[in-house]
């Protein structure tokens, strides 16, 4: 055998969970809003011709589904508490047994329109078609900043665990990368330092004025190789660092902070705050005395049922199964298949509705206090684990019951994801949200003497009496997002 050349057979064991049809069309629904939900019933209706509206009597509860919520509240009533790893005694809470149309007009981001133009750049490239499913995946995890901010090795499992796409750690990156030449640049960074330096690489790229081109580099080597540094405005160690002139330093951090540090601002708020309608997933209403209403929104769905004419087909070509010519086996395995696609549908319907209840019983427990006043200083610290150990359901299955929907409070309008705040932890464990922390900030600098700016090591001994134990360096990034400037800049102001 020649030198270099020889072959080297593995064994490798890897344990797979795949999941089943029915596990795989469930997960499928949950993640759809109640509009969704609608045209996907409608399709259905029209694609099996075993699958039927309508309700003929109790002896059909069985194969039947009311997405009023009536085989969910039934079980609540007979068990005095519901499935969900808390009793009612925690939270006041009744269920109405019929639903009701709801639409909200509120101005929302375009979101929509601006995913929809992600995808649409797809076909800019050349790309596979399974490169073309990652990327339409990794278009759907992007948070309200354009970021990727999950593993690439969780979305790998993800992809696997729940959509049978085997994709390897190296296929997702290439994806990522592919969908980082999108624009607006920057979009599917990892993190701010990534987004700033996909949008240097793509200035880089367009420019032939050597001037401008040195410059931007020395903005991409700061960002690169002394991002800490530059958060910390230390200018002198800068100029150091990268042995450029002061003068060269100022204007490349003035180059920087024209940069764009939210890509995906559009995933949020509105391009053109335009007022788009709302239909809401869930109602919830409050009384004064504290009870809470939580009612699952049925929209235009249907009630289900299989038809009774295909099943009695069935019936009698099971009766004679042994005599059945070749038209008539295909016959029977055409109606067969059409029941059990009826039936499957039916079930997961039942399973997205009794998921998609208990994920918002449980998110009402955990923000009860809000619930009940809509204040936000009492929206406390939420995770997704927080909401999947109290339903006992995988993180996967919370975080799809979030995305996409709406409840009305007391006729106000909330996306769930508002609920799930990104958290610290203080030293004790204790899980703080930002945003209370940022607003805390800006209080203490609005209250400060104007001619003596309190400095950012003072507001984290501040914030520390009121045990929020963050770093000076978080505070001055905190500051940065909300556009205060620093201690000296605000003496001169």
């Amino acid at each position: 055998m020649p030198q270099g050349q020889f072959t080297i057979q593995e064994q490798v064991e890897r344990q797979l969970q795949k999941l089943t049809p029915q596990q795989l069309l469930t997960a499928r629904l949950v993640e759809l809003s109640v509009v969704e939900l609608e045209d996907r019933v409608k399709t259905e209706g029209y694609d099996n011709v075993a699958l039927e509206e309508g309700h003929d009597g109790e002896d059909d509860r069985n194969d039947d589904v009311d997405v009023a919520n009536e085989d969910i509240q039934q079980n609540d009533r007979e068990d005095g508490q519901d499935d969900y790893a808390y009793s009612e005694d925690d939270i006041p809470v009744y269920t109405p047994s019929t639903g009701r149309n709801y639409e909200e007009t509120m101005p929302i981001g375009d979101t929509k329109s601006f995913i929809e133009d992600l995808k649409r750049q797809i076909y800019d490239f050349n790309i596979t078609p399974k490169q073309q499913e990652l990327i339409e995946y990794l278009i759907g995890t992007l948070d309200d900043r354009g970021f990727i901010d999950r593993p690439l090795a969780s979305i790998a499992d993800d992809l696997l665990f729940h959509f049978n796409i085997d994709a390897d750690l190296a296929e997702v990156e290439e994806a990522m990368k592919i969908l980082q030449q999108f624009e607006p640049a920057g979009i599917g960074a990892r993190n701010l330092q990534e987004c700033l330096i996909i949008q240097l690489d793509r200035k880089l790229e367009n420019c032939s004025d050597e001037v401008r081109k040195a410059r931007l580099l020395l903005e991409r080597d700061i960002i690169q190789n002394h991002f800490d540094v530059l958060q910390h405005q230390h200018i002198e160690q800068l100029v150091k660092l990268t042995q450029a002139s002061p003068e060269q330093v100022a204007k490349a951090i003035e180059g920087i902070r024209k940069l764009n540090p939210r890509p995906g601002l559009a995933l949020s708020e509105s391009a053109d705050e335009r007022a788009q309608t709302i239909e809401p997933d869930f109602i919830i209403e409050t009384t004064p005395d504290g009870l809470i209403s939580v009612e699952l929104n049925n929209g235009e769905v249907p009630e289900l049922r299989v038809s009774r004419s295909y099943e009695h087909q069935l019936q009698q070509y099971q009766k004679h199964a042994d005599k059945m010519t070749r038209a008539q086996q295909d016959a029977f395995e055409y109606t067969r298949k059409k029941v059990e696609g009826a039936k499957l549908f039916i079930e997961a319907i039942k399973q997205r509705q009794h998921t998609l209840y208990s994920t918002m019983k449980a998110i009402v427990k955990l923000q009860k206090d809000f619930i009940l006043t809509q204040d936000e200083s009492l929206l406390r610290p939420m995770r997704l684990v927080d909401v999947a150990e109290l339903t006992g359901q995988d993180i996967s299955t919370v975080s799809r019951v979030r995305k996409g929907k709406y409840a009305l409070i007391d006729g106000q309008l909330y996306a769930l994801d508002f609920f799930f705040l990104r958290t610290r932890t203080n030293a004790d464990g204790e899980t703080l949200e930002h945003k209370i922390i940022k607003e805390r900030i800006r209080e203490i600098i609005d209250q400060e003497d104007k001619s003596k700016p309190i400095p950012d090591q003072k507001i984290v001994e501040l914030l520390l009496a009121e045990n929020h134990n963050i770093s000076r360096r978080t505070v001055a990034k905190y500051r940065s997002e909300m556009g205060i400037l620093s201690t000296s800049e605000r003496r001169r102001v």
